[in-house]
């Protein structure tokens, strides 16, 4: 539910600095605060305990990841001239392939990423705020101005018009909604567990092995070939 009820409260916004800025800005700030947090559970917390405040961080950065993504492609869309609405959709997509390669590289920087979740976090938060800071001084919108004889709307009014929409749109909608769900499931499951699974089964590794051991070096070893096979699957994208 969150792109759709973002992308609705940022469509009616009417702040000075644009429809996308203002939500994008939060999207970043709450990724950096739940980023850090996520990341740096285990040296507030107990082993046991780090578990419980680790899970729920995870959960609200990947909502925060949606806040960012949503208004960045309607930006696009805002700024796009009518001929380059579809150029400039391949380009976005072009760009995600582009940081999905990224990604998977910065996996090979330590042999167990694990061990180091706070430095890549930091990193990636710092690549975040650059790349929207560039965009912030490149993209000019132009703030949207509200009919003064409109009716005012409730804070529920997003959450209200996607419900309608869902509600009358065709049974069709449904269907690629429906496989569309399955889809994500999948991509969840094989992101989260495919790196485990090279490493721990594939190569017989082990993550807390004692460092050096032949275990230790298995598990490095299986992270970059998931990593390497990241790298081949985002080109597969980029080309295709």
């Amino acid at each position: 539910f969150t792109g759709p009820i973002v992308g609705a409260t940022s469509d009616g916004l009417t702040s000075k600095w644009g429809r996308r800025r203002p939500v994008i800005l939060a999207g970043l700030i709450s990724t950096w605060i739940a980023g850090m947090l996520f990341s740096s559970a285990e040296h507030f917390f107990s082993a046991d305990a780090a578990l419980f405040f680790a899970a729920p961080m995870y959960w609200v950065m990947d909502v925060t990841i949606n806040i960012l993504q949503t208004p960045h492609r309607a930006l696009v869309a805002d700024l796009a001239s009518e001929s380059q609405q579809l150029p400039m959709q391949v380009v976005f997509v072009f760009f995600m392939a582009l940081g999905n390669f990224i990604g998977f590289s910065i996996m090979q920087i330590y042999t167990v990423p694990v061990e180091h979740m706070f430095e890549l976090m930091l990193g990636i938060c710092l690549l975040n705020t650059v790349c929207i800071a560039i965009q912030f001084c490149v993209a000019r919108e132009q703030p949207m101005r509200r009919d003064p004889d409109a009716p005012r709307q409730s804070i529920c009014a997003p959450v209200i018009s996607v419900a309608k929409a869902v509600k009358s749109s065709p049974g069709l909608l449904y269907h690629l909604a429906a496989v569309q769900c399955f889809v994500w499931i999948g991509n969840t499951a094989w992101n989260i567990y495919g790196g485990q699974w090279f490493a721990n089964s594939v190569y017989a590794g082990d993550q807390h092995a004692e460092q050096g051991s032949e275990a230790y070096i298995a598990y490095g070893r299986g992270v970059a070939a998931f990593s390497r096979g990241g790298q081949f699957k985002s080109a597969l994208q980029l080309l295709s």
